[in-house]
């Protein structure tokens, strides 16, 4: 009991501690980048032109994506809303088992995943579309051997690429490590 007589919640203290602070930092961090820099690209960048910032390695466009991620599934914008709360639910579930002292990892891609997926469902509501405006020319040539060539895309999708690496990482590397440290150290206890 809370001394002035009210119930005291544990798990709302969990809710609010330190490893959930980070993890809203980096979600609040990437959609406040990402809306910068889409909005700097929309000023600056005619539509359909671009400004080579490194020759070979960066440019900087203005595309509209009505589509998802390399364009697909264009002017499925019903489908996108649908997509867009499904994943959200998920990686709001997820992100109530972050932990930044225990996961890194982990929190860290929940936390992109969550960022990255605000950063583009801001544009599909305010706009329609959502703003590309990042070309990797380098990239041309090894994505082309998967039907992928000369894409534009933004902070967010860069954060979202990030999550699925750093999700995959703590996947296939670091989970098993920690279920291995979990069950000898059940082992140990059970003897």
């Amino acid at each position: 009991m809370h001394p002035h007589g009210v119930r005291h919640c544990v798990a709302c203290d969990d809710i609010l501690g330190d490893h959930m602070r980070i993890g809203l930092i980096i979600i609040v961090v990437v959609i406040i980048f990402d809306q910068l820099t889409k909005r700097l690209a929309a000023a600056m960048v005619p539509e359909g032109h671009s400004v080579i910032a490194i020759r070979a390695l960066l440019e900087f466009g203005y595309h509209k994506n009505f589509g998802i991620s390399f364009g697909l599934l264009a002017g499925q914008q019903l489908l996108f809303a649908l997509i867009t709360i499904v994943a959200l639910t998920l990686f709001g579930y997820l992100f109530l088992d972050v932990d930044f002292r225990q996961r890194k990892v982990y929190s860290t891609a929940i936390a992109l995943f969550i960022g990255g997926t605000f950063g583009n469902a801001i544009d599909r509501a305010l706009l329609g579309y959502v703003i590309d405006f990042l070309h990797f020319p380098f990239l041309t040539i090894p994505l082309s051997w998967v039907g992928l060539s000369n894409f534009y895309n933004n902070i967010a999708d860069l954060a979202l690429s990030a999550a699925i690496v750093l999700f995959l990482i703590d996947i296939f590397i670091f989970e098993p490590k920690r279920h291995a440290k979990k069950e000898a150290a059940d082992h140990v206890t059970d003897h």
